[in-house]
């Protein structure tokens, strides 16, 4: 199983606390390979990073991005403004892993894991480009409407949320999807209000395959579904579980003692 993630120095703990939640939860000891996409992180960071993947039987690859090739993207649309550029790097992972990883899911680091990763790496995905969660059926009609109507996409489309990515690597590469996602952005930056995730939709709005609602439970399923079904909480929105008026505080800082991030390491 490859787990691939994308963090900066500010997002590092999250991730730690994300990948510990995977790994504790896993019901056997399969195995699971973590790739962690960054531009900067120092070599402190990337210890402790290391320890909470080992503590529960998991390897880890560091793999420096080329942030140069994403500086002229656009950031802070619609008011996302606390997204940054790390968030495109999740559209070179076709490129920049192993020619002979044909699959891999990508998880953002604002999540928590409930449930058997393994029942998610289970499900076919033969003849997709990717598996994701639809959030458009939980959106407001005018949200939904809005962000059909911004990229052009048929009436009848659904939308994913991109923080979980089931990528078909193989076919990615097969069809240079990433070159066609990247050429998305340089043509219509003014029409990504939510970046990579607009620019993704817009690609691959019939290629995709609907995966449960509870394998990227967003604010916006939240809202809809009872939070029980959830087996991954996506914290979306400026609302983060580290914040301590927050009502999944006390369920991130078990996880975070469990990832022994606050433990110095030892020289």
């Amino acid at each position: 199983m490859y787990i691939v993630s994308a963090t900066n120095e500010n997002y590092a703990e999250p991730l730690a606390v994300m990948l510990t939640s995977l790994l504790k939860n896993r019901k056997h000891d399969s195995f699971v390979h973590i790739f962690i996409l960054y531009g900067d992180l120092i070599e402190v960071t990337k210890a402790k990073l290391e320890r909470a993947i080992k503590k529960y039987n998991g390897s880890v690859t560091f793999i420096k991005m080329n942030v140069q090739l994403f500086e002229n993207f656009p950031l802070s649309r619609g008011g996302q403004n606390y997204i940054s550029h790390e968030a495109y790097y999740r559209i070179l992972i076709p490129e920049v892993l192993s020619k002979d990883i044909s699959r891999a899911l990508y998880l953002d680091c604002d999540m928590i894991v409930r449930d058997d990763i393994s029942k998610l790496w289970e499900i076919s995905i033969e003849g997709y480009d990717l598996a994701a969660v639809d959030e458009s059926r939980v959106l407001s009609e005018r949200k939904r409407d809005k962000r059909i109507n911004r990229l052009s996409l048929p009436t009848s489309a659904y939308y994913f949320n991109s923080g979980l990515l089931f990528m078909n690597l193989k076919r990615w590469r097969e069809k240079r999807i990433s070159t066609e996602v990247i050429q998305f952005i340089e043509a219509n930056p003014n029409k990504l209000n939510l970046l990579d995730q607009d620019a993704l939709n817009a690609v691959l709005h019939n290629r995709w395959l609907r995966l449960g609602d509870k394998w990227n439970f967003t604010k916006a399923h939240s809202k809809r579904l009872p939070l029980y079904k959830a087996a991954i909480l996506h914290f979306t929105g400026p609302d983060k579980p580290w914040d301590t008026d927050n009502p999944f505080y006390k369920e991130y800082l078990n996880y975070l003692k469990k990832s022994m991030w606050k433990k110095p390491i030892q020289e």
